[in-house]
């Protein structure tokens, strides 16, 4: 498979993913390993949003403005099949919004269900957030008997925090489907769950589409009429009609780990966890090759 040829905006990241396309027409992201925000523009370069405590996972424009951050509490990939904990974890995952103006970060999830290790997340139609929790993942590597599960919670616009179900194989990438359905991806099971989201709760879930055991899906993005779908184990980006179809894949390099992506205007920007960097491609560049 012939891999993508990237434009690279940024290097030395350490681990990085949740690409954000911000207002301003920077890209913020989170960087796990360093425990920090980031954020890259064209005229500046790289800039340093915030330094957290933990690991900031995943992330999202709130619609309040601020960076709302689904952070592990202090787990990060290292180096493929190796992890580091955070020299100052946090004692639980947490939700956090980031102010960009003051530069203060709360806690958003403070009452209710008690995050383990929030992974991703997205904001929901009411004002709240949905965010992923596989739990104890980093146990599934030497001692997957131990594992709890994953689990989708959502976080409420009155301030708590609630479990809107339980999911097996790792639940990871979150979206919502332009239909108004909330897309799960379930990691190791290589497949994405849609769930009927019926103002604020959910209705059955749904297997939406699989993949072939060469890829895992990770982060996902909605552009040119697809759902684009980063493959972190894979190295590879799958493109899925709406319906749920495949459409193809497409590598991105031996070890690139492409963690995440977000559309921005007419360029897809990719966090690559294992080359430490940002990248971009033109959007049909990209729809072209599948």
């Amino acid at each position: 498979m012939n891999s993508l040829q990237f434009t690279t905006h940024a290097e030395g990241l350490g681990f990085p993913e949740g690409p954000v396309y911000m207002p301003d027409g920077s890209i913020a992201f989170v960087d796990l390993l360093h425990g920090v925000i980031r954020s890259w523009n064209e005229k500046n370069g790289l800039n340093v949003l915030a330094k957290v405590d933990g690991s900031p996972n995943g992330m999202c424009l709130g619609p309040d403005g601020r960076l709302w951050i689904a952070n592990n509490g202090g787990i990060a990939p290292e180096a493929p099949c190796k992890l580091k904990v955070a020299e100052r974890s946090l004692p639980h995952g947490a939700v956090q919004a980031l102010d960009l103006k003051s530069g203060q970060l709360e806690t958003m999830t403070t009452d209710g269900v008690t995050p383990h290790r929030p992974n991703d997340i997205v904001p929901t139609p009411e004002g709240g957030a949905a965010f992923t929790d596989p739990q104890n993942w980093e146990c599934l590597r030497d001692k997957p008997e131990t594992y709890l599960g994953g689990r989708v919670l959502h976080w409420r616009v009155d301030g708590e925090t609630e479990l809107l179900c339980e999911l097996p194989g790792f639940p990871n990438g979150i979206i919502f489907h332009p239909d108004g359905s909330l897309l799960v991806n379930l990691t190791r099971h290589r497949e994405i769950i849609r769930l009927p989201w019926i103002r604020g709760r959910i209705g059955t879930p749904e297997l939406f589409c699989t993949f072939p055991e060469s890829f895992a899906p990770d982060g996902m993005c909605l552009a040119g009429g697809f759902l684009l779908v980063a493959g972190s184990v894979g190295d590879m980006i799958a493109a899925v009609n709406l319906d749920g179809a495949p459409r193809g894949l497409v590598g991105t390099g031996h070890h690139t780990d492409p963690t995440n992506l977000c559309l921005a205007d007419d360029r897809i920007f990719i966090t690559m966890g294992f080359t430490h960097s940002l990248v971009s491609i033109q959007l049909d560049a990209l729809l072209a090759r599948f």
